[in-house]
């Protein structure tokens, strides 16, 4: 079930993913602008998300009042609260989508990074191993990665697999002195061991910048406490997976955090400006 899900996702994404290939021929933009277009397609989402924090910092007094009035009634407090969010239009769950949809989107890339000849250049088995077996290629000792391995062999000996498979392709994979196909080792300190770090750092920033701007966390101890938690675990587990996986993971995640911090920058002057909408419009 769990190959299944992951096809159904993986294997869009490598057309997308093909398709961007194709028309800039540059692998590490084509992660940048995979990207820009996921946040492009989740924008509804994103300003559904800042308009229901902007509704829930208009009735947070509301909600203020109601939990120290039933402090020691919470099915009453409850019952309260859901009145209030029904009398007032304002859905406390509206704008999650794009949360949820992190995951799925961050899995369905990582099959098309570390198998490209699956899902990037849609070669079947059969095809990959008499791949292999041109360029003498030990599969089964190469590990889960084993894909991407051998697609930077397919890219230097193109000329020796190409009658394989009409949809096989010359992928350069190098960024610089960067190959967004290698694996940093914690063992052996390299320029590899960047991207990580800034993947790492990048995702800090974001959680700070999102949580500093959200006018719902000043007079909310515990979801303080929570987002004290997610801001050291979200960079330790981007270290954690650049390091693991092939750093291509990490340029996306970088992309992605950068776009996001920009993003939210922008949305946030927008929430600004419906706050004072808001306010003007009860002072009249």
């Amino acid at each position: 079930m769990y190959q299944f899900l992951y096809r159904i996702i993986s294997t869009p994404f490598g057309y997308v993913m093909r398709f961007i290939y194709e028309f800039v021929g540059n692998y590490a933009l084509s992660l940048f602008l995979f990207a820009l277009l996921v946040k492009v397609l989740m924008l509804p989402m994103t300003i559904k998300q800042k308009r229901t924090m902007l509704e829930q910092q208009r009735i947070r007094p509301m909600i203020e009042k109601i939990q120290k009035t039933y402090a020691r009634d919470q099915r009453r407090m409850q019952e309260e609260m859901q009145n209030l969010y029904d009398r007032e239009g304002v859905s406390p769950m509206a704008g999650c989508g794009s949360m949820l949809l992190t995951f799925p989107i961050l899995i369905g890339l990582y099959g098309v990074i570390i198998q490209p000849l699956t899902y990037f250049m849609q070669v079947n088995a059969d095809q990959i191993s008499q791949i292999c077996q041109i360029l003498n290629f030990d599969q089964a000792g190469a590990g889960y990665h084993y894909q991407i391995q051998l697609a930077t062999l397919i890219y230097e000996n193109f000329d020796k697999v190409s009658h394989v498979a009409e949809s096989l392709m010359q992928v350069n994979f190098s960024l610089g002195p960067i190959s967004m196909a290698a694996q940093p080792s914690f063992s052996q300190p390299s320029i590899l061991w960047l991207l990580p770090i800034v993947s790492g750092a990048t995702s800090y920033l974001m959680s700070w910048l999102q949580q500093k701007t959200n006018p719902m966390q000043a007079n909310n101890p515990q979801a303080q406490q929570t987002n004290k938690t997610m801001l050291l675990m979200m960079p330790l587990m981007s270290i954690w997976f650049g390091f693991i996986l092939p750093v291509g993971l990490s340029f996306y995640w970088i992309c992605n955090n950068v776009l996001a911090i920009v993003q939210d920058l922008l949305m946030n002057i927008w929430v600004k400006k419906q706050l004072e909408k808001t306010k003007n419009g009860e002072n009249k």
